[in-house]
């Protein structure tokens, strides 16, 4: 069970209007549940109860997420001694998103993570066949895939990632769906492994280049066009660092190493670019 600021909001409202049980979500805007309000405690499935005080917590940090446990509230972050990262799950209007040391996995700003998430699938459907996603965060982009895709492969270097998802209501297919499979790899590395035209769609969606800049190289491209099929599709985020550092040209660079590793038909689209194998 999670709670948010929104629904922290709720419940106080609820007791204010003198009301006896309300509805919200405890699963970050998936479903509803009742929870009864008794004298000075709000008492929510399980018997877990939390009372007036507690929940000035979330109202007052309205960009995490606080699970349920023994009658208090947690927050969904952890720090990393092994890779010197803090991760945090943040709130969104749909679907969280992840926050790694600062940055967030998702454009948030102009759209949910879920409108995000569909747009880069768009810029390449109808997505049928073998899929590949190269670096798979929160799993949405993979979840998503699945719908029309025989199969799909996602990979994730990082175990305090996989944890956070395991937090994440959103991402639980993820665990369970019987066409995704989970490959703890650094794609660096595990792009190796893949065999020869083994895909009929990529979904590359890296960190950005300061802390990834290896999934941007030449190097990586020619992994890429040698695993994909022909006319396979390649979605590519790339941001817009440009708009803050106006004298890097990411998309203009990527693309040109995405022509010498063999790709044609380059063209932006969604933050990044749409490209084919010929």
């Amino acid at each position: 069970m999670i709670l948010t600021h929104r629904e922290a909001i709720d419940l106080l409202k609820s007791r204010k209007n003198n009301l006896k049980e309300t509805g919200i979500s405890l699963d970050l805007n998936k479903t509803l549940s009742k929870i009864k309000i008794q004298n000075d405690e709000f008492v929510f499935p399980d018997n877990q109860k939390l009372n007036d005080s507690q929940l000035k917590k979330p109202i007052k940090d309205d960009k995490s997420c606080f699970i349920i446990r023994d009658n208090s509230l947690v927050k969904i972050q952890m720090f990393s001694d092994e890779t010197n990262k803090f991760y945090k799950l943040v709130p969104t209007k749909d679907a969280p998103t992840i926050e790694i040391s600062g940055i967030r996995m998702h454009v948030t700003k102009s759209m949910t993570p879920m409108e995000d998430t569909t747009k880069k699938i768009e810029t390449i459907s109808p997505v049928k066949g073998i899929v590949l996603d190269t670096c798979m965060g929160l799993g949405y982009t993979a979840i998503a895939a699945s719908k029309a895709a025989d199969f799909v492969f996602t990979c994730e270097k990082d175990e305090n990632v996989l944890e956070i998802a395991k937090f994440n209501p959103w991402s639980l297919e993820l665990f369970d769906n019987r066409k995704i499979k989970i490959i703890k790899t650094d794609i660096f590395e595990g792009i190796k492994d893949f065999k020869n035209n083994m895909f009929d769609v990529v979904i590359h969606d890296p960190p950005s280049l300061s802390l990834a800049s290896e999934l941007y190289s030449l190097d990586f491209y020619k992994q890429l066009f040698r695993i994909m099929k022909n006319n396979g599709k390649l979605y590519h985020y790339t941001g817009n660092p440009g708009s803050r550092n106006r004298h890097i040209n990411l998309v203009g660079n990527v693309s040109k190493r995405l022509k010498t590793a063999g790709f044609k038909n380059i063209e932006k689209a969604h933050f990044g670019l749409r490209v084919l194998k010929q």
